[in-house]
């Protein structure tokens, strides 16, 4: 399996173990391990099932399946919140989630070691204008803002760059 699947597999595996896997994003993943020639009882089953119906709870236990079937262990807690965060972070640059679930999913950075804790407050803050001051629903602004910070995550977690 190539690096990038590698990637997308940990990541999802990573937000198995913060929330839910995405049901999509792991039948998806499934099916391109399968593409790829990883074909263990596991991916076909999770490669099999609907990725419009799959809940993420069953998501969860079909990826978690997968990750044993092939040896790969549970990442600690601080890897597991750059994964995803760093994920969502370039989907909310390549604009294939809505800034509302972006800023949303952000809120990981205030986990137990993460490497971010300290923009938990940027994070609530710009959670809170979505909520309280918009409704729910981003604007310009809060895209624009959301646009910088995600950006700024991704600058720190370069290596080198953590401070």
């Amino acid at each position: 399996m190539d690096d990038e699947l590698l990637r997308r597999l940990r990541t999802e595996q990573a937000r198995a173990l913060l929330d839910d896997a995405d049901p999509h994003h792991a039948v998806m993943l499934a099916c391109d391990l399968l593409v790829a020639g990883v074909d263990g009882d596991a991916v076909v089953a999770l490669a099999a099932e609907s990725a419009r119906t799959l809940p993420p709870h069953d998501a969860n236990r079909r990826l978690a399946a997968v990750t044993d079937e092939l040896g790969l262990p549970e990442p600690d807690l601080p890897t597991a919140v750059t994964l995803v965060v760093a994920d969502t972070c370039e989907r909310i640059l390549d604009r294939s989630i809505p800034a509302e679930v972006g800023t949303h999913g952000l809120y990981v950075v205030g986990y137990e070691g993460s490497p971010l804790d300290d923009l938990l407050p940027t994070v609530a803050a710009l959670a809170a204008h979505l909520e309280d001051d918009l409704g729910g629903r981003a604007d310009d602004d809060l895209r624009t803002r959301l646009t910088a910070l995600a950006r700024i995550i991704l600058h720190r977690l370069r290596p080198g760059n953590q401070a």
